[in-house]
């Protein structure tokens, strides 16, 4: 139930925020050849970004959340997981602020701020502030004996700890916070805007940053919050950019001693990442221990922790372009090609993602798992961001270790080890690049072919699952993640521009 002054659904735009896209051939001097029609227009992605708008609260969007006979009323800087709650049609409740999903979606509105106009940040500036405000009073929260609070999922609309039955704690969430925080600083540090960030924010970061020295080795749930482990993927790659992030920030401010402190962790969490590596399977597994428990092994959490968790190194052996990255993105892409229905049925398109092959959640029943919207729009999002490094170091390294990535791309592209350069080669190199972005394209393409339109004539809905085998959606309907997501591939696909 949703209540407020005005129009219930608002329409946002943000004109120069827009990814703007010409529909004619994309040509220049160099060979970059990508088609002229980009995967969402101008207009649906600000459709997008009104879904995604729609599930955050303000002062005067309020949710309503009906809880066993009350009612709780949300306050701003909530962001719900999706409006789906318990009925009759469903029986999950997704109308809570999880942490994670919080501060993925609050990094698609920093990255709006940042290329806002001057009138459009001041419509943008509360959405930052009331997210502050809202994990501001979630980290101040006393949670049960036993449980930390900076290591809960995920919180009521109105700030108040969730208190029944989960897996706890979950260390990634902190870890999000803290770079999603970072990046507002920034953001404000450029506005000259020291004081209320010295005042309100980092006392906030330090508190998760901290937590994350202390607890990085302990035992914690993972993203899907189902297996139990002192190592997890995508947990380590964002504990690590956030005490970067939050070392880069503290410098900055002078405070040189803890920033060092929190790059010593960071350097170790490195080493430590290093054991999720399989030479013999060719791929990172999401756990060490657990890999033939639920998602312990090959997973698009690797996917998505690359991306997350991006420290911008060229030379990151975790990086968007480290050979082991490309390659465990090949066997995960194989493990799901022939999996699904939906899949076997359109072998010569890119697959759509589920989060691990022997999942059973689908979002109700638990019978069996589907392809999930957002973890196939992190595969586009991968082949556009790989695309962007390559074209920012001039230079493509085919090896023994990524070359079956290169040819499950494009068969044509390359069938021995080879260095192409863009001065040396640029009819080749460029090919490469063509061929990442045009799999991106093709990636977000399947995508989009399962939105789905609402009584209300608005279209573009995205829910968190598709059925297997038809491709239905299925699962909590408007999943924010999923839009967050998408608005991440979609920004990631227009820096090819700004590189070349």
């Amino acid at each position: 139930m949703m209540s407020g002054k005005g129009t219930l659904r608002f329409f946002l735009v943000f004109a120069s925020t827009l990814v703007i896209f010409s529909n004619v051939l994309a040509l220049n001097q160099s060979g970059l050849n990508v088609s002229s029609t980009p995967p969402f227009s101008d207009g649906e992605l600000n459709t997008i970004k009104q879904y995604l708008f729609n599930n955050i609260t303000t002062e005067d969007h309020v949710v309503l959340k009906e809880n066993g006979g009350g009612v709780i009323r949300s306050i701003p800087g909530a962001v719900l997981a999706s409006p789906a709650n318990k009925g009759s049609a469903f029986i999950q409740d997704y109308q809570f602020h999880w942490v994670r999903d919080a501060a993925i979606t609050m990094q698609e509105v920093i990255y709006l701020y940042s290329k806002a106009t001057l009138a459009e940040k001041k419509r943008l500036r509360p959405y930052l502030i009331n997210y502050i405000n809202f994990e501001n009073k979630a980290q101040k929260q006393t949670s049960r004996p036993g449980e930390q609070t900076l290591g809960q999922p995920k919180y009521n609309i109105d700030g108040t700890v969730w208190e029944g039955e989960w897996g706890r704690p979950q260390n990634d969430g902190a870890a999000l916070r803290a770079i999603a925080l970072c990046a507002i600083a920034e953001e404000f540090l450029r506005e000259g805007e020291e004081k209320y960030v010295r005042e309100m924010l980092i006392d906030m970061i330090t508190l998760d940053l901290d937590y994350i020295v202390r607890e990085w080795r302990n035992s914690s749930f993972d993203l899907w919050e189902e297996v139990n482990d002192q190592d997890h993927f995508y947990t380590k790659m964002v504990q690590r950019k956030g005490l970067i992030n939050g070392a880069a920030l503290l410098e900055q401010l002078g405070d040189a001693g803890r920033a060092n402190g929190y790059l010593y962790t960071a350097n170790q969490i490195t080493e430590s990442l290093d054991r999720h590596w399989k030479s013999g399977r060719g791929y990172f597994t999401e756990t060490v221990n657990q890999q033939y428990y639920k998602g312990g092994g090959i997973n698009s959490s690797i996917i998505l922790g690359v991306l997350h968790g991006d420290i911008g190194q060229p030379d990151d052996r975790f990086g968007v372009a480290s050979e082991r990255v490309m390659s465990s993105v090949y066997y995960l892409r194989n493990s799901f090609s022939g999996l699904y229905r939906i899949n076997i049925d359109h072998a010569a398109s890119p697959p759509m993602l589920g989060r691990y092959p022997n999942d059973v959640y689908d979002g109700d029943q638990n019978d069996y798992g589907n392809p999930w919207v957002l973890a196939t729009n992190a595969l586009a999002q991968y082949y556009y961001a790989l695309a962007n490094v390559f074209l920012k170091q001039g230079k493509i390294t085919v090896t023994s270790g990524n070359l079956l990535f290169f040819q499950q791309i494009d068969s044509r592209l390359a069938d021995r080890e080879a260095v192409i350069t863009q001065t040396g080669d640029p009819g080749r190199f460029y090919s490469f690049i063509n061929a990442l972005i045009l799999e991106g394209d093709k990636t977000l393409s399947r995508v989009r072919q399962y939105a789905v339109c609402y009584t209300d004539f608005s279209c573009l809905h995205f829910a968190e699952q598709l059925d297997r085998a038809t491709g239905k959606q299925t699962s909590a309907r408007d999943l924010t993640w999923n839009y967050a997501s998408l608005l991440a591939a979609m920004q990631t696909r227009l820096q090819w521009r700004m590189n070349d």
